[in-house]
């Protein structure tokens, strides 16, 4: 089975991968104890950072690729892989990622301070995760010369950076709403999605590859 390319594809992909579901709790998380100010700041700061960094893997990222040559079907596999392994940690409840900043934010963090906490580990890993970083690889590698194609990655890539600064604006509200537990049944069940999105890439990969024949 080749997989799917139209926009609304690319969306439920970078939903899964670059959205503001696995950001929001974490942003409140990190913020909760700073000033509005402070956590206005960094949601700012490190949507711009993001959205720089997205474009940069983009638009140079891909490139790079092309000279090493990587295929295709070698971006399904490792991305196939690094969606499964995030997925898994998610399921059995294990944290893939360190996000604890090195020093506490409280109501008297400078901000100053804010640009730090920004950049890591808000806009990476945070924002842009390793497995968000093979998705953009993966569909701009696929867009090649394909003007329109690029144009609706990008597109949707930005349309991610905004629902991320929604999202870490609204997270005081959203997590007062929703609490941590329906948020993490949510980041949940969509875990058990990625998994299932991670096996399907790497058997299409397999697919392409000639490695099985009857997978549609």
């Amino acid at each position: 089975m080749l997989l799917p390319l139209d926009p609304s594809y690319i969306f439920v992909i970078f939903m899964l991968t670059l959205g503001p579901i696995k950001t929001v709790p974490k942003f409140f998380f990190l913020t909760r104890e700073a000033s509005p100010a402070f956590r206005n700041r960094v949601a700012l700061q490190s949507t711009l950072l993001a959205t720089g960094v997205s474009l940069f893997i983009a638009l140079i990222g891909v490139y790079v690729l092309g000279k090493w040559r990587v295929s295709l079907d070698a971006l399904r596999l490792s991305g196939g892989l690094i969606l499964l392994l995030s997925a898994l940690k998610v399921v059995t409840n294990q944290s893939p990622i360190n996000t604890e900043p090195k020093n506490k934010i409280t109501i008297d963090t400078p901000l100053s301070a804010s640009l730090s906490l920004a950049f890591s580990p808000m806009a990476t890993p945070i924002i842009i995760t390793p497995y968000g970083v093979v998705a953009i690889l993966f569909f701009m590698s696929i867009a090649k010369s394909d003007d329109t194609f690029k144009g609706e990655v990008i597109a949707l890539i930005f349309l991610m950076m905004v629902l991320n600064y929604v999202g870490m604006l609204l997270a005081k509200r959203i997590m007062k709403t929703l609490g941590f537990p329906i948020l993490g049944l949510i980041g949940w069940i969509f875990a058990v999605m990625q998994s299932a999105l991670a096996i399907d890439v790497m058997l299409s990969a397999f697919k392409s590859l000639g490695v099985i024949k009857n997978f549609s």
